[in-house]
């Protein structure tokens, strides 16, 4: 498959359009994880990759360099099993932790059928109003899309092609930023791991070119 070509718009486009200004973004989730088969509260904690993740995670580098240019700058969440990808890629990166997943506190490194047996009533709570909820000690939902909203409005890219590498939470946060979406959204949006989302971003909007591709996963 050859590089996606630029985007040319034509004069009368250009007579309408805000800005000709494109960010062509890829956005992809961290590859399978240690136990990822398993429904676990992995939140903040800094798991490695199992070795199904650890080959997912070369191969879709080894994609992205072959069929796309080179991205001007990688943004990354600090944690382990998205710096292997971000390293991978060969571009300039940036490493912050404000694109880890969400904090869920007490519950971390647990299963999920273990904390439904234990507390039942505060686990459906959370699920019922998961954006305001907050696991014991960690953080809501809506705390997540706000610090994701915040770190992106303070990149400076507003032309050219960035890759960001980070965690399912975070990617649902960016797409219902992109596209105008609270994030009760959220939960529409299901990437898998090691997958790639492509978005063009101007200043007349966003558009969703390709969600969740994902052929080296296997």
């Amino acid at each position: 498959m050859p590089a996606a070509p630029d985007t040319v718009f034509d004069a009368p486009t250009r007579k309408i359009l805000p800005s000709t200004a494109v960010l062509r973004v890829g956005l992809f989730r961290h590859a399978e994880t240690v136990q990822g088969a398993e429904r676990l509260c992995r939140g903040q904690a800094d798991v490695p990759l199992s070795a199904v993740g650890a080959r997912q995670s070369e191969a879709a580098a080894a994609w992205y360099r072959a069929h796309r240019p080179a991205p001007d700058r990688v943004y990354s969440s600090d944690l382990v099993r998205c710096r292997e990808l971000a390293e991978a890629l060969t571009a300039p990166l940036t490493l912050d932790e404000r694109l880890r997943e969400q904090s869920m506190g007490a519950w971390e490194g647990r299963s999920w059928r273990d904390l439904t047996e234990e507390n039942p009533a505060l686990t459906l709570d959370y699920w019922r109003d998961f954006v305001h909820a907050r696991p014991p000690g960690g953080e809501s939902y809506g705390e997540v899309y706000r610090r994701v909203a915040a770190w992106w409005g303070e990149r400076p890219e507003v032309d050219g092609r960035i890759v960001i590498v980070t965690h399912v939470g975070v990617a649902r946060a960016l797409i219902c930023l992109w596209l105008g979406l609270g994030p009760e959204a959220a939960l529409r949006w299901a990437p898998g791991y090691s997958s790639l989302t492509e978005v063009l971003l101007a200043e007349s909007g966003a558009v969703l070119e390709r969600f969740g591709f994902d052929a080296w996963a296997s």
